[in-house]
């Protein structure tokens, strides 16, 4: 099966890429490959026709912060690295097979929104609901929505990038590491029956 994967430079999407490159043909879609905050790229992306698309790829730098003080360059960073570019590609991949399976890693945020989070957290919520209408457009969709719980990835140090004193170690909290999580998701990824999942610590 020939499968993309965004985010693969490290973290859940490194580990994904490694443990289905296996079995599988990958395009792992790092950010020297594509940088998905660039909507032109984006949409200028040249999709190899693909059978899975996994948008696992996820960003908040700059976020953690009251909305009002948020910049708003980090924002747009965001919102289009964390829906638009997902809604795009997945655009793409069923545009050129409409068999393509669509996986998208959202956010256990999704049932709760805890404060200072704004941005990231409606990316994923929106990215959720994207998933949903997809399916309702498309009945006979492949689609597979991750909802995932706070897990050990680069994410939070990148989070505060530039903005190293606002630093906040959540990883003193319970959580997963990116081996746990792959194994969850492996053991559903190819049950087209199974539409969603949490994957909590």
């Amino acid at each position: 099966m020939k499968i993309a994967i965004t985010g693969t430079t490290s973290g859940v999407g490194k580990e994904l890429s490694d443990q289905l490159s296996k079995d599988h043909n990958i395009i792992a879609i790092t950010r020297d490959d594509l940088e998905l905050s660039a909507l032109n790229a984006v949409n200028n992306y040249s999709m190899s026709t693909v059978d899975m698309l996994i948008n696992c790829a996820g960003t908040d730098q700059g976020g953690k912060i009251e909305f009002a003080k948020q910049d708003s360059a980090s924002i747009i960073n965001t919102l289009t690295t964390n829906l638009l570019a997902p809604i795009l590609l997945s655009h793409k991949a069923l545009e050129l097979n409409s068999a393509c399976k669509i996986v998208n890693i959202t956010s256990t945020n999704n049932k709760q929104y805890w404060p200072n989070n704004l941005a990231y957290s409606l990316s994923k919520k929106a990215l959720s609901e994207f998933g949903r209408m997809l399916q309702v457009d498309h009945p006979s969709v492949k689609y597979l929505e991750i909802q995932l719980g706070l897990t050990k990835t680069n994410f939070n140090q990148n989070r505060y990038v530039g903005h190293e004193n606002r630093f906040d170690d959540v990883y003193r909290n319970a959580h997963l590491t990116p081996k746990d999580v792959v194994k969850r998701i492996l053991s559903v990824l190819f049950d087209n029956t199974v539409k969603f999942i949490e994957i909590s610590p």
